[in-house]
C-alpha cells in the first residue's frame, strides 16, 4: 500500500462578497502551513480552492475559502 505524502491545507477568510484570495496569498499560506507542520520544503506545483462559504465570526460576516496542495 502506497503512502500519501503529507500536504498542507489552509483556511482563508475575506470580507463577505470580496474577491477570492489572490494566488500569491494562497501560495504563501500553504508555504507557511508546511513550515508550521515541519514538512520538507518543496515547490508548490498546484493547489485546489473551495468556497466561498459564508460564515460569521465575532459578529462579522465573512467568506471562507479552503485551499490545499495537490
Amino acid at each position: 500500500m502506497s503512502q500519501v505524502p503529507p500536504r498542507a491545507l489552509v483556511v482563508l477568510r475575506v470580507p463577505r462578497g470580496a474577491a477570492a484570495p489572490e494566488e500569491a496569498r494562497i501560495r504563501a499560506a500553504i508555504a507557511a502551513d508546511r513550515s508550521r507542520l515541519a514538512l520538507p520544503s518543496t515547490t508548490l506545483l498546484d493547489y485546489r480552492l473551495a468556497g466561498p462559504y459564508a460564515i460569521q465570526v465575532d459578529g462579522q460576516t465573512l467568506d471562507e475559502y479552503v485551499a490545499w496542495e495537490v
